[in-house]
């Protein structure tokens, strides 16, 4: 299973937001899958720490199977599944420095790297890291300029 835990800065971006956010990539009426994964170990569930929150959670007006509870504990995944798409990609890896895992795993830089890597993050995201990536290639590879 995997799992993702937030903590955000309200007076940056409110609970409400990231529902929304969280709601546009998911469908909320798969029971025991989420796209091509199938089985039990792929249900969604929404730990929320708050009552009000999980209220909010559940404020959606059609048919929601996405399961909405008290969050108890969260269990970070294994080192192996940390950064799972970003440790696939080679260059991303050497971009970054070659982390240790802890470091890996708590660097937002990784983070965004991993979303990049899953083709999961937003447009604006991907643009930026698109140039970047181009403007280390110049810099410093010059024979995959060819490629």
């Amino acid at each position: 299973m995997n799992s993702l835990h937030i903590e955000y800065d309200p007076r940056v971006i409110n609970f409400r937001q990231l529902l929304e956010v969280f709601w546009s990539s998911h469908d909320s009426r798969q029971v025991f899958s989420q796209g091509p994964d199938v089985g039990n170990q792929y249900r969604v569930k929404i730990g929320c720490s708050e009552q009000r929150e999980r209220e909010q959670a559940k404020s959606r007006g059609r048919i929601v199977t996405t399961q909405i509870q008290q969050l108890e504990n969260f269990y970070p995944a294994e080192p192996e599944h940390q950064k799972f798409e970003l440790k696939r990609n080679l260059f991303l890896v050497q971009v970054i420095g070659n982390l240790v895992e802890e470091e890996l795993e708590k660097s937002r830089l990784a983070a965004k790297l991993n979303g990049y890597a899953s083709e999961l993050c937003p447009s604006r995201i991907q643009t930026r890291i698109d140039g970047k990536l181009n403007e280390i290639i110049r810099k410093w590879c010059p024979i995959l300029r060819q490629v």
